[in-house]
């Protein structure tokens, strides 16, 4: 583990990190020897954090990254740490048709997950390219291997995180730096929990978001798009023509109570 806080430490940013996802990474970096600055909409991530031990350990900031000023509040919080890693994990999704989704979810989700995503890239990255040491990981999707009906935003959206990393990757390639972009399965998480999914009609059993993050951090020295286990090499290697249907009909069919009540709209529109 002293390699791996050579390398990325000796403190981190997660976003999204009072629970699911974001909490598992927590928790992997703090095992792994870092602190954490865990970083929340959800004023509860200061208990959270709490629990994982005293500052040394992880720190939280309750911020709402759909407002600008978010990234003021992290540089302030971080001032005086060395952040080695930063982890663009927190996300807002929408499941339903599109046109039936208001303006202020599609900024929402535009916000968190594509504006954040490169704010918290731009403010973390110089410093680690200027100590030639570092990683940035984003998390993404299954559904951004293709335009995904019933989460077509979000789907676009974290297509964007995979084109943003990788092309980031590149352009660091030399530089002693990281870039990772996690192509997630179905977790099972607390708001895949609450969105009314039906665990029996997904496409695998929904995984431990642990189980994600460990593996995830052991190839971040690797880079590029990450695709975290055999379904998802799977579908990405279907023909993108057959890919949109299939990705389209496994989403769609996890939600009967959003999906088989509502009339289908003229055109099929998702």
């Amino acid at each position: 583990m002293g390699e791996f806080v050579t390398g990325y430490g000796p403190w981190a940013v997660v976003t999204g990190a009072a629970q699911g996802v974001g909490l598992a990474f927590t928790e992997a970096l703090i095992a792994r020897g870092l602190g954490v600055v865990m970083v929340d909409v959800d004023p509860r991530v200061t208990d959270v954090a709490g629990a994982l031990g005293d500052e040394r350990s992880a720190r939280p900031l309750v911020a709402d990254l759909a407002n600008p000023s978010w990234i003021d509040q992290l540089d302030e919080a971080t001032d005086q740490l060395e952040v080695g890693l930063a982890v663009a994990n927190a996300g807002v999704a929408f499941v339903g048709r599109y046109l039936d989704m208001d303006a202020g979810r599609r900024r929402a989700i535009l916000e968190v997950n594509c504006t954040a995503t490169v704010d918290l890239a731009s403010w973390a990255l110089p410093a680690m390219v200027e100590r030639g040491r570092g990683g940035f990981v984003a998390t993404s999707s299954g559904s951004a291997l293709a335009g995904t009906g019933g989460v077509a935003l979000y789907s676009a959206t974290k297509a964007f995180s995979i084109n943003l990393v990788e092309a980031l990757g590149w352009k660091l390639a030399d530089s002693g730096v990281d870039t990772l972009a996690v192509v997630a399965p179905t977790m099972d998480t607390p708001m895949f929990r609450a969105g009314g999914a039906d665990p029996a009609r997904a496409f695998a059993a929904p995984v431990d978001p642990r189980v994600v993050v460990e593996a995830a951090l052991d190839a971040l020295p690797e880079g590029g798009r990450w695709l975290a286990d055999e379904g998802l090499r799977f579908a990405a290697a279907v023909d993108r023509s057959e890919r949109v249907p299939m990705l389209s009909l496994a989403t769609t069919s996890m939600y009967p109570g959003v999906f088989e009540r509502q009339a289908p709209r003229p055109g099929g529109a998702q």
